[in-house]
């Protein structure tokens, strides 16, 4: 396992590197953020029920879109702040190399990206519900962090509104055997 990751971490440096890439445009972003807690697994979100807990957090992120990729992606790092509430009292801080896709269609109408991103999240104390999850044998505070995005704004405008889940994992093992996800929305102005 460790090793595929690492295999994949090589490639993408690899890719990134020999890759055509131009400056951006508009370089920085910075997102305001709430969400909700959901009990539900990563890959059952899209379906059934969502298991929304009495937790909540609210947050802010600061990307940096450092690279853009021929002309559909963009790579990006992230830092985020996050305050959980409700049934959770803790703070979490993650950070992330995210890819956007930014070529969609309909974007003279309504500009639309998708990003999914990997990194890091740790918490100032071990999370409670994930401690209190059934299924997370080891809840831990440093654990791998998953972005997946949505975003759409007026082709116009530095503005957007930004779907988000937030979704902190073991890795099967490879961190310990806790998780969650959180669902977002939020505002973002790029600058």
């Amino acid at each position: 396992m460790i090793a595929t990751l690492w295999l994949a971490g090589v490639l993408t440096l690899l890719t990134l590197v020999s890759a055509p890439a131009a400056v951006a445009e508009k370089e920085w972003a910075v997102t305001v953020l709430g969400g909700q807690y959901s009990g539900s697994q990563l890959l059952k979100l899209g379906g059934g029920t969502l298991d929304f807990k009495d937790s909540y957090t609210v947050g802010l992120s600061l990307s940096y879109q450092f690279v853009d990729w021929g002309p559909h992606m963009r790579w990006e790092l992230e830092g985020q702040a996050l305050k959980h509430f409700g049934e959770q009292e803790h703070v979490e801080f993650a950070s992330s190399i995210n890819v956007r896709w930014i070529t969609f269609p309909w974007n003279r109408y309504l500009d639309t990206s998708v990003a999914i991103g990997g990194g890091l999240s740790v918490t100032s104390e071990v999370p409670v519900l994930e401690k209190r999850d059934p299924d997370n044998s080891q809840a831990a505070t440093l654990l791998h962090y998953l972005l997946i995005e949505a975003a759409v704004g007026l082709p116009s405008s530095n503005w957007s509104l930004v779907a988000r889940v937030h979704h902190r994992s073991g890795i099967f093992g490879l961190f310990s055997h806790s998780g969650s996800n959180v669902l977002a929305l939020g505002l973002r102005y790029r600058f």
